[in-house]
């Protein structure tokens, strides 16, 4: 029987302080700190379906995140395609890449498949950030540093309507990661995860379930990337930067890999409180390899491993 994690009435009292918050928040910026946070945990969650449930430690996550916000930008600034025609069509093409990278992972094992997706996720961001894909006789220009703008929906001129968006956004999110995890082919993604090797030798076909893993993380990357461009406004380079790739794969390390609901917590957690303390990018690059060494060192299952050992030493005592 799968383990499941001790959330029940802790849940249950987090969800009832977020529905409520916002009525009592007059503050845009908390608000707008707290909706980011909503989506880049759904953004780490689908990580962990890749990284924590298969094993496959991909440093490359960030691309399909960017590609779904730039064509989202793409096509409803400069095709002017609404945003509810936008943002499937940017969802599918960042399926695509993840289906893709996956072909040329699967045949890898261990370290190649971080270094291969590592060199991808750079070279993309480079790429977005080396070059102006539009530039106009009026002196603008959409592309490089500056990104390309995105013709916002009706819901983003209101933060609270933006904050409950994306809070039914992340459990919607966090809801299917867990079907995923708990299905059948979540069942066969862990066994690849646990022995290739006997995976293989069960009859399992491995290369065509390491696609599959990067396919599916691919298309919830992009569903956050899509809601996260028409919540900012602007598709930019920093949506296809390693440090995003290596912010998911740290939240899983220490939520605990594999658990979908602690890397989810853990990414919204930070988020908030770096966010909210404004502290620089820096120094939070500096953090969260600390903590990855604290916790692979003392903690290898992370919060949520700990909180599974715990209960289950509590329920041996009794």
């Amino acid at each position: 029987m799968a383990a499941h994690l001790p959330i029940g009435k802790s849940t249950a009292a987090a969800a009832g302080i977020l529905l409520l918050l916002p009525l009592g928040l007059h503050d845009p910026f908390l608000l707008d700190v707290l909706t980011t946070g909503f989506l880049l945990a759904a953004f780490a969650g689908s990580w962990d379906i890749v990284g924590g449930v298969a094993g496959q430690v991909s440093l490359c996550h960030a691309l399909f995140f960017g590609i779904a916000s730039y064509a989202c930008a793409a096509m409803t600034t400069l095709l002017e395609w609404p945003a509810f025609l936008a943002a499937p069509a940017a969802v599918l093409l960042a399926g695509l890449g993840g289906f893709g990278v996956g072909a040329l992972a699967a045949p890898l094992r261990g370290p190649f498949v971080a270094v291969l997706t590592l060199a991808i996720g750079e070279a993309a961001h480079e790429l977005v950030l080396g070059n102006v894909f539009l530039a106009g006789a009026g002196g603008y220009a959409w592309g490089g540093e500056g990104g390309i703008p995105v013709r916002l929906p009706w819901w983003a001129e209101s933060p609270r309507a933006a904050y409950y968006a994306a809070l039914v956004f992340l459990a919607a999110a966090t809801a299917v990661l867990l079907l995923v995890r708990r299905s059948r082919q979540g069942l066969v993604l862990r066994a690849v995860a646990g022995s290739e090797m006997t995976a293989r030798a069960s009859g399992i076909d491995v290369a065509k379930h390491k696609r599959r893993a990067f396919g599916i993380a691919a298309l919830l990357a992009g569903t956050a990337g899509a809601a996260y461009a028409f919540h900012v406004g602007r598709a930019t380079a920093a949506d296809f930067s390693l440090e995003l790739s290596f912010q998911a794969a740290t939240f899983a390390a220490v939520g605990g890999r594999g658990t979908v609901v602690g890397p989810v917590a853990a990414a919204f957690c930070f988020h908030v409180l770096f966010q909210g303390l404004d502290v620089p990018p820096g120094t939070r690059i500096l953090f969260y390899a600390l903590a990855l060494m604290l916790i692979l060192r003392f903690f290898p299952g992370g919060v949520a491993g700990e909180l599974l050992r715990l209960r289950e030493r509590r329920e041996a005592g009794r």
